[in-house]
């Protein structure tokens, strides 16, 4: 588009053109030193987003102080700009270019004589950015949502669950108590599929997630890892017996399912836990170390005679 408004204007070798055209190339080349310097600078991502992010739209709004109506085509790029913040860094970046791009209209529209005589040209613009990026952050929270929910039980998925953990990791211990990792697996589960069929087996798992939901504190997070796997993060836990008190609230949920769709059912759990912040030494792992000791702590369970719960302890064994 903006392509073929440049050759447009070109062919018309008019004053007002040629003022477009260095405008427009006023733009790409401050547009490139800048990605160029906020790739070369050895800053952390996050903050080389912010900069490139307020850089760029401000650069933009430049561009439309030059060039006044002959640079009204260049808006593309502020839209085209909030759909990539949007769809490809998420939320915060998406609010930070909105916000950005509606304070550099504002100035346009105080300081600069042209916008301030045609301030319904400013006023279009700044709703057409406020409802690009509110139907963006609205797009952008279903498909986070759609992308961290297990589809059949409306749990969180093995992605979500590992960024609670490393935020949890991250925060310190309080006199709260401290936060744990417990690894669910249904014992029987298996013959339960094979016997009556896989929608009973789903309606199972639909029935011990709705039991897990109902058990969990505001802030806790219950997320199903995949087949008859499931995970529960809790916080502000007291200790061993807050967590044994945790897992016996699980088995409890099992011990209380004995029909689904009809037909009898007799399943139990195996419980690995693994208190995080247990050990100095909690604070180096990363979010897939401790799930693999939580899930060793369950295999442990499960190998002393299943419907079992077992911890993890610092030599690496259950107990």
């Amino acid at each position: 588009m903006l392509i073929g408004y440049i050759a447009v204007a070109a062919l018309q070798r008019t004053a007002a053109a040629y003022d477009t055209l260095g405008v427009v190339f006023a733009y790409v080349v401050f547009g490139v030193v800048t990605y160029i310097a906020a790739t070369a600078a050895t800053v952390r991502p996050r903050l080389r987003l912010t900069v490139t992010t307020i850089a760029d739209q401000a650069l933009v709004m430049t561009a439309l102080a030059l060039g006044r109506r002959l640079a009204l085509p260049l808006l593309w790029v502020v839209f085209w700009f909030l759909v990539g913040a949007g769809c490809r860094h998420g939320k915060r970046p998406l609010l930070l270019s909105c916000a950005v791009a509606l304070a550099g209209v504002v100035i346009l529209m105080h300081v600069e004589p042209w916008w301030s005589e045609n301030l319904a040209v400013g006023l279009g613009i700044m709703l057409s950015i406020a409802a690009t990026s509110v139907y963006l952050m609205a797009l952008v929270h279903r498909l986070e949502r759609q992308a961290a929910t297990d589809p059949l039980t409306g749990l969180s998925n093995r992605t979500r669950l590992e960024q609670a953990i490393a935020k949890a990791t991250a925060a310190r211990d309080d006199d709260k108590g401290q936060s744990v990792l417990l690894f669910i697996d249904l014992d029987g589960f298996r013959y339960v599929n094979d016997a009556y069929g896989h929608a009973v087996g789903d309606e199972l798992l639909q029935c011990f997630a709705n039991g897990l939901q109902t058990r969990i504190r505001r802030g806790d997070t219950v997320a199903r890892l995949g087949g008859d796997e499931f995970a529960v993060l809790a916080r502000h836990v007291h200790g061993d017996a807050g967590a044994r008190a945790i897992a016996d609230g699980i088995h409890d949920i099992l011990h209380g399912l004995r029909e689904i769709g009809g037909h009898p059912v007799a399943v139990s759990a195996s419980i690995g836990v693994r208190m995080l912040g247990a050990n100095s030494a909690d604070g180096r792992l990363d979010a897939h170390a401790l799930m693999r000791q939580a899930d060793s702590a369950m295999y442990r369970a499960k190998a002393n005679g299943m419907d079992k719960t077992s911890f993890f302890d610092e030599t690496g064994a259950g107990v």
